[in-house]
Parts: structure tokens; sequence; C-alpha cells
């Protein structure tokens, strides 16, 4: 199946990206396909503001677009504002990699004229060139879900498909697919600097936090004592990372701490945090956005996964080792555990710490 237009025809392309941090970095290998495609049209993308660093230092995006939901497009005259700015770049194709029936809305309302994207969520009438989700993709990995689209709408040979059957060539999807500039990595060496990292022990990033919700973390406490081992038995200097939001959570793992770590929660930007993780020899996390840019930026990653699925939004760095155990109801895809919150008990300290320091002695 191929998209039925001459792809030479568009001159300017909108893309509407997903709304997460860690969706935003499984779209990369995307984003290069679609560049494939379209090398010399302007490539948009529409993306919330929280997100849209990460395009920003895209070399397969030309500019962003950003949706501000929460301020000048809330509600409906700040969404028929932003139906106006979309509309005025005239548009000649919309690629809605985002699956809400919104994101086709306003790309009609905007009368873009070729609107293609999977035909989801009632938005089908809404798109001139829908396809249909293939079951067996859902079952892959989420970077061959939006892969899929572009492989279905534009090209006879579905590419995506073939090389999630290869491990190979699994592993070298994120390379050089998170580019920092030098001002921005001097920019996050500077932060550490300020923050009293020396830089002569094992500098180890922790993100405790998950946006989706509590059922994806684990405890605090126990974070706190493998932070306290890697402090005294190797070495180890720890930053927290996390959003404004898991200020509290950072705060409570210091609580149970021995030893004083470098605390970051929302005390930086999404490019400061990619500067700063890529400094790290290690970064233990549970399953969210950062784990996705820490595996998009080749550094080592402990996951704990409990509610979730591994197979499916797992890290792809080669260097990645998932942490999980196979209960009765895991992964349940649920925010909060209604039960016992059995798949994250279940790991246990000792084996997080002997994880943590073989990732570590294989860095060094």
């Amino acid at each position: 199946m191929t998209i039925g237009f001459k792809e030479k025809n568009i001159r300017r392309l909108l893309i509407r990206g997903p709304n997460w941090v860690g969706d935003s970095v499984m779209v990369i290998p995307a984003l290069r396909e679609i560049r494939k495609v379209f090398p010399t049209t302007i490539i948009t993308a529409l993306v919330l503001p929280w997100v849209s660093d990460i395009y920003k230092i895209s070399p397969w995006v030309d500019e962003v677009l950003i949706y501000d939901r929460d301020g000048k497009h809330a509600g409906i005259s700040g969404r028929l504002r932003l139906v106006r700015t979309i509309a005025k770049r005239k548009f000649d194709a919309a690629l809605l990699l985002q699956n809400a029936f919104e994101a086709a809305l306003l790309a009609r309302l905007a009368r873009i004229p070729i609107r293609a994207g999977y035909k989801r969520d009632g938005r089908g009438w809404l798109l001139t060139h829908g396809v249909l989700v293939d079951q067996s993709i859902t079952k892959l990995h989420q970077i061959f879900y939006y892969w899929d689209l572009v492989d279905q709408l534009f090209r006879k040979k579905r590419i995506g498909l073939e090389i999630s059957k290869n491990p190979v060539k699994i592993q070298k999807i994120y390379n050089n697919s998170l580019p920092l500039k030098n001002d921005l990595l001097k920019t996050g060496h500077q932060i550490l600097h300020n923050e009293g990292i020396s830089f002569n022990g094992k500098l180890v990033g922790i993100n405790p936090g998950a946006s989706f919700g509590s059922a994806k973390r684990w405890l605090t406490n126990r974070y706190a004592e493998v932070l306290d081992r890697l402090i005294k038995e190797q070495n180890a200097e720890i930053v927290i990372f996390g959003s404004s939001s898991e200020l509290t959570i950072a705060n409570e793992i210091c609580q149970f701490m021995k030893y004083r770590p470098v605390i970051l929660s929302g005390r930086t930007s999404l490019s400061h945090l990619m500067a700063l993780i890529s400094f790290c020899q290690l970064l233990i996390t549970n399953d969210s956005g950062p784990m996705h840019l820490a595996s998009a930026l080749q550094v080592p990653t402990l996951a704990l996964f409990g509610s979730t699925n591994e197979i499916t939004t797992g890290p792809l760095n080669p260097l990645s080792v998932v942490l999980n155990k196979k209960v009765e109801c895991s992964p349940c895809l649920l925010r909060e555990c209604p039960i016992d919150h059995h798949c994250m008990t279940e790991i246990t300290i000792e084996e997080v710490y002997q994880k943590a320091i073989k990732i570590l002695q294989k860095t060094n």
C-alpha cells in the first residue's frame, strides 16, 4: 500500500508528534524514515511544550510548532487560535503520529488537504489516507508501531517489520538519534560541577518517578538503600532526576539515606536533562521518559519494570538491563495497583544493587 500522492508535491509537511517524552523518543526512527521519503520537504513538528526539546535537536525536523494547550491554546477559543496558526502555514499534508481524534480534527479544521494517520479512535472519516493498525505490530516494541505507519503509507516494503526480526539491527536503531551539541553538553557539565560532582567516581543517575502512575514505581526506601551502598562501596556520585511533581519522591528517598545525593528533580529543562543523563555511567530508573532518553543516548540503563511490558516499551540500548518479576497479573498496564504492588515489591534491594555494579564494571 502506498499513500497515493506524489511525494515531490509535498513542499510543507506537518507532523503531529506524541504527547509523552518516552513516546517522542520512540517516534525518532519513524521521523528518520519520513525524512528519507521527503528529503527536500519542510517538515514541521506540532508538539506540546514539555516534549519540544526532543524535536528541536532532531536533524529530521526543520521547525517546531508549539501546541500550548494549557496556555494560549486552551479551551475552544485557544484551539481555534491554533487552527488559524496552522492554516496560515498552508501545509500540503499532515502526518498524525499521535493517535487522538483531536489531532485529525485540528488538521481538518486547518484545511490541510492530505491528512494521514492510523484509522482509530473514531477519526477515520477525518483522514484522507487512513491506515488500519496491524495487530501483530502491537505485540512488538512501540517504535515499530510508528515506523509501520510510515511504511504502509509510503512504501511497498515494510522495512520496520523486517528489522523487528533482527536483534542486531534493533540495537542500532537509536544510533545518533539524539545528537547533543557541544554548548548543551558544556552546560550540563557545568550544572553537575556546580552541584559538587567531581567526576572522579562513577556517576549514577536515578529516576525514581514515572508520570503515568505509581504502579510503575519501585519503592523509595529500597532506592535509598541501593544508593547508600553505591556511594559507600562503589565510590559512586548520585544524581536524582525527575519533574517538579516528583520532587516529593526524591526527598522521600533522601529521608531514608545516610549519605546525601544531588537532587535535580524539577530543576532542569528537558534539553538539560538529556545532557545530564549523557554524563552518567548508569541510569537506574522505572519505565519512564528518562529511561527512553538514556536508551537513545546510549547510556547504560537498569530499568525496573512491573505493571508495564518491557517487550513493547523497554530500553533498546544493548548496554541496558531490564529487571522484572513475572507475577500473575503483570503486565496490567494500570496507573495504580489495586492490590499489593507485587510486581515491584518482588524486586529486591540486593538484585538491583548487584545488577547495578555489574553494569558499572562493564563501563569501566
